[in-house]
């Protein structure tokens, strides 16, 4: 029964974060393959998706790699943390790629506990879902949370994810796509795309 009620509890919050339009849709399984994101009333949005390099070292090899939209610009947050902006609509996706040895569900707890006190703040949907990377950093696990909260009088939607590589026991990075609740189903697909093609190994 126990069995039972964790894989339940895993679906539900699968269904979730579909109905919130953010989906691990490389990990999805038998039971979650039916599960899809259900913000088909937004407009469609085309963007263009290459392979990006980030993180660069000392000696010139890059550390960070992931498949982002051609014309969003990088912006160097701190050590680890990049962002890719698309200031014209005012949306980003940020990677954060040193958190240390937690579980991805130990830095979603986390993440959602220092969420108390903003403005507005509504936790939409959660999750913990394995995944299939498409770029050999199988196997995958996510955790993840999307919220709402208010800046001024705008409503902002945010998704944050977890992300652990290589079935590490700790998460390996942070990425998080913020702007407004309408781009949410193109900030999930940014997300998705990003979360499938992500590798933390250095190259020249």
């Amino acid at each position: 029964m126990k069995k039972h009620g964790v894989v339940a509890g895993a679906v539900a919050g699968v269904a979730a974060l579909a109905g919130a339009g953010v989906l691990f849709l490389g990990g999805a399984g038998a039971s979650d393959a039916a599960v899809q994101p259900t913000a088909a009333s937004q407009q469609a949005e085309s963007i263009t998706f290459v392979m990006r390099n980030f993180e660069k070292m000392s000696n010139g090899k890059y550390i960070s790699h992931s498949k982002l939209p051609k014309t969003w610009k990088e912006v160097k947050v701190a050590p680890h943390e990049t962002r890719f902006d698309d200031t014209a609509n005012n949306r980003m996706i940020r990677f954060n790629t040193w958190l240390g040895p937690a579980t991805t569900r130990t830095q979603l707890q986390k993440k959602i506990a220092s969420l108390k006190g903003t403005p507005g703040l509504k936790i939409v949907a959660q999750a913990t879902v394995k995944g299939t990377s498409t770029v050999g950093q199988s196997p995958v696990r996510v955790s993840t949370v999307v919220y709402t909260y208010k800046s001024g009088k705008t409503t902002r939607w945010v998704a944050t994810r977890y992300v652990s590589l290589k079935g590490h026991t700790g998460a390996d990075a942070e990425i998080t796509v913020g702007g407004s609740p309408s781009q949410s189903k193109v900030l999930s697909k940014v997300l998705e795309t990003a979360t499938q093609t992500l590798s933390l190994t250095p190259t020249a």
